[in-house]
């Protein structure tokens, strides 16, 4: 049963995890025998580690970047590793394990970080409870904060899990400054996002960014900066939220 989703929801079963999983996350180590720390490691790159020596079993969480919803989806990714048997990816001082840093988690380039971000989606997030929160509600911003409140995770994290369940197209992209550090699309917009490493000019999201404001509503803008090609009859709408503080903001196109 080495199935993510499957071996999530066994966990959350066998475990008797009831309420917001997020809670539960060290009941879960502890159970397992898992020594856990919460820590700011500034002197290393990496977001999260299981470790192994001999039959000793530690999950770090680097807590220096990121807020506590992040840090909670590092803990069951680390999990995940865990209860799906992979093999250590990482040796060093008589340890091995896994040593996973952002671009690990979020790009998901090995095939392994991909199966414990799944694993995590679910434990924390679980399909049939998550999508009983998302009926009848707009694809909006409104709609990721109150689930990534509800369920202590990130908006980043909330917001692909919403655009897995969900059966409306809709691409959601995050940018650092202008420049696009990530996107997530939903099943019906899979294969319409242009190529793009910058936001295109004369959109509202580029206008947002420039003069470090956000939206409240979604606008209408043109399909051709965004997307392949036109959706026939098909009207594309954005919005944008900006965190002035960090220089990050993230855009919603959904039509």
């Amino acid at each position: 049963m080495n199935n993510p989703e499957t071996k999530a929801k066994w966990v959350l079963e066998t475990k008797g995890i009831s309420g917001v999983p997020a809670e539960s996350l060290k009941a879960i180590a502890d159970s397992e025998r898992i020594k856990h720390r919460y820590n700011d490691y500034p002197e290393d790159a990496w977001d999260g580690m299981l470790l192994y020596k001999g039959d000793r079993k530690a999950i770090l969480v680097n807590i220096r970047r990121g807020n506590t919803g992040k840090h909670h989806f590092t803990f069951a990714h680390e999990l995940g590793h865990y209860f799906l048997n992979h093999p250590p990816s990482y040796m060093k001082n008589g340890q091995s394990g896994f040593r996973c840093t952002s671009e690990d988690i979020e790009k998901e380039q090995k095939p392994r970080e991909a199966e414990a971000n799944r694993f995590a989606a679910e434990l924390l997030m679980p399909q049939d409870q998550f999508q009983l929160n998302m009926v009848g509600a707009p694809l909006d911003f409104g709609l990721i904060n109150g689930l990534s409140n509800r369920y202590m995770v990130s908006k980043h994290a909330c917001s692909n899990r919403i655009l897995q369940l969900t059966h409306s197209p809709c691409i959601i992209i995050r940018t650092k400054g202008n420049q696009i550090t990530s996107w997530s699309v939903s099943r019906a917009a899979k294969g319409l996002l242009r190529k793009l490493d910058a936001l295109p000019k004369d959109t509202a999201a580029h206008k947002a960014i420039v003069n470090k404001w956000g939206h409240y509503d979604f606008v209408e803008c043109a399909a051709g900066k965004w997307l392949i090609r036109d959706v026939p009859g098909i009207k594309i709408y954005e919005c944008t939220h900006v965190h002035a503080g960090s220089g990050t903001a993230m855009t919603i196109l959904k039509w």
